[in-house]
């Protein structure tokens, strides 16, 4: 079980770098479809602290800041000192702020 489930975080890890360099060559829809990709495999996997900061990820990259929120809550029950939660909560903070 511990080898599938790190094949599927490289899988992971290799979508998310192929999506960066959709991004940095303006295609929009590969991008959007990598990250449509990752937020599926995650949610087919066992919740853990690094599956769940890249389905966080991926739903920012997909401008789903209530979808990221939820998702974050999940990780800080999880572990409620992962600075990438509560600085993704900061963000959505000053986010909600400029508006």
């Amino acid at each position: 079980m511990q080898v599938k489930s790190n094949i599927d975080f490289e899988n992971i890890t290799r979508m998310k770098e192929i999506a960066d360099i959709y991004k940095l060559t303006n295609q929009k829809e590969k991008y959007e479809k990598y990250h449509k990709n990752i937020i599926s495999i995650c949610d087919r996997l066992p919740k853990s602290e690094k599956i769940l900061q890249y389905k966080i990820h991926s739903l920012n990259c997909l401008n789903k800041p209530y979808k990221s929120l939820e998702t974050t809550n999940e990780l800080l029950n999880i572990n409620p000192y992962n600075m990438g939660a509560l600085l993704n909560i900061i963000k959505h903070m000053k986010e909600g702020l400029n508006v």
